[in-house]
């Protein structure tokens, strides 16, 4: 990786490395400018480093090492970071969210174009009596969270959750192996009398796997939806503000510029929040049972101890929530 940095007047030099890491050397004769350098690296590619890492290096976040290594001895600058990924900038949010937009709005016309066409053939067949007591017909709207869905994309949301929740399933297995090898030693460690789910040396082997792949799939699961809050709030932000310059007279007497500004930051950051957290939501259920169910079976009907204190936790941090949001607002 060629990487250049200056710090406190002292020139360094730009090496070519096999293990990518940053190198803080004196420059040699007949190397390029330490900026020019940067710019060749940085900006000639204009790509992120996650972008231009392979898979392998995204799904263990290689690619952060040099970079983590060089901030560990030195301070870093938006140039050592370089430019965000493609998929979080924000005219491609912007543009992608758009085009689904638009697509969204033509077939929610031609739909209720077909509905109202049904509608009132419906009405047409019915006496007098019964057309003025039939409801009217109600249009479809088109929705801003099935455009930001689409721009971004059904199925990388919808492997996000998926690791997710193998996360999560993962993550009671070697608690399973773990009594079973229990058991095995209780027993005496005699392999041929041994009925647990596998050999014991490939229980072992498990113990250590599977942690692994826990981490994985929530590392990748973590960096998908961090990429899509990031989308979303860039996306509704940009949405936002075209469609202020947009307004009619009416409209801006009715909403005023501090209301547009608020929906711009403080309202597009929440859904930046929320999605950040929308997968641990999703999965708590699915967790909180299969907790119960293990510990169940370890020590029977004392589990309804804990589970009556937390119902009983639930109003306190109700309340608490509810003040400290107040507090932010």
């Amino acid at each position: 990786m060629c990487v250049a940095t200056e710090r406190n007047t002292k020139e360094v030099t730009v090496e070519n490395t096999d293990n990518d890491n940053f190198t803080d050397e004196p420059e040699k004769k007949g190397a390029k400018n330490d900026e020019t350098k940067r710019a060749d690296y940085f900006t000639a590619t204009n790509k992120s480093l996650e972008d231009q890492a392979g898979l392998p290096s995204q799904w263990f976040l290689a690619y952060l090492t040099p970079l983590l290594r060089y901030g560990a001895t030195s301070s870093l600058s938006q140039e050592d970071i370089g430019c965000p990924s493609a998929i979080d900038k924000t005219s491609h949010a912007y543009e992608t969210t758009k085009a689904a937009w638009q697509k969204q709005v033509e077939k929610v016309r031609k739909e209720n174009e077909a509905g109202q066409l049904k509608h009132e053939a419906k009405l047409a067949s019915m006496t007098e009596e019964k057309r003025a007591k039939a409801p009217p017909f109600q249009p479809k709207q088109p929705s801003v969270a099935g455009a930001l869905v689409k721009g971004f994309g059904r199925w990388t949301i919808a492997f996000a959750f998926l690791y997710n929740l193998l996360s999560a399933l993962l993550a009671f297995v070697p608690v399973l192996l773990l009594n079973d090898l229990v058991s095995f030693f209780e027993a005496g460690a005699d392999t041929a009398t041994y009925k647990g789910f596998a050999h014991p040396w490939v229980e072992v082997f498990g113990l250590f796997l599977l942690p692994l792949l826990v981490s994985l799939f929530q590392t990748r699961h973590t960096v998908i939806m961090s990429h899509c809050a990031t989308y979303t709030r860039a996306a509704v932000s940009t949405l936002i503000y075209q469609k202020s310059l947009r307004v009619s007279a009416a409209g801006k007497a009715q909403t005023s510029t501090g209301q547009i500004v608020n929906m711009m930051s403080n309202d597009a950051f929440q859904l930046q929040r929320f999605l950040q957290f929308a997968g641990l939501c999703a999965i708590a259920p699915v967790q909180i049972i299969i907790a119960l169910v293990l510990i169940y079976r370890q020590v029977g009907n004392a589990t309804w101890v804990g589970v009556a204190f937390m119902v009983f936790l639930l109003p306190c941090n109700a309340v608490i929530f509810s003040v400290v949001g107040k507090m932010r607002r």
